[in-house]
Order: structure tokens, then C-alpha cells, then sequence
């Protein structure tokens, strides 16, 4: 086996990551911990992109007010299409 072949397990954690994957519609409010929202960028920098380009911007929106008005656009977009 190559150094680099995943183990069983790991094969396993990634077909199960894949079959479980869905659609986010519905959030939860609250607040996201520093490291876990550190954690999370993070992973989301490694995402694949269409020649390795990686060309994510995240934006940590912390006002209420401005959440909602964002998530009632959006809404109406989704309505709309």
C-alpha cells in the first residue's frame, strides 16, 4: 500500500462524509466559538475549485439586524427562481 493510501477507516469517514452531505436551508441562531469558526474557514479554504484557484471570500456578518435583512433577500430570491 502507498504512504499515501488512506487507511479502511478513513475510506469509510469519506464515503459517509459524501452520503451524508446536504443542502443547508435552515439555520440555527447563535453564536460560533472562535476556534471552531477558525476551524470550519479552514477546512473551507480546502475545498475544491476549477484549477485549484480557491477563490473563496467568507464573511463573518455579526450585526442581527443586517443577518436578517441578508436572509430575507435571499429569501425572496430563491421565491423568485
Amino acid at each position: 500500500m502507498s504512504q499515501h493510501a488512506f487507511s479502511d477507516a478513513e475510506r469509510a469517514a469519506i464515503y459517509r462524509a459524501i452520503g451524508e452531505r446536504r443542502d443547508m436551508r435552515h439555520f440555527a441562531a447563535g453564536e460560533v466559538a472562535p476556534q471552531l469558526l477558525g476551524r470550519l474557514l479552514a477546512a473551507a479554504h480546502q475545498a475544491p475549485s476549477v484549477g485549484l484557484m480557491q477563490p473563496w471570500r467568507f464573511i463573518r456578518i455579526t450585526q442581527r439586524d443586517l443577518r436578517t435583512r441578508i436572509q430575507a433577500l435571499v429569501e425572496a430570491e430563491r421565491v423568485r427562481t
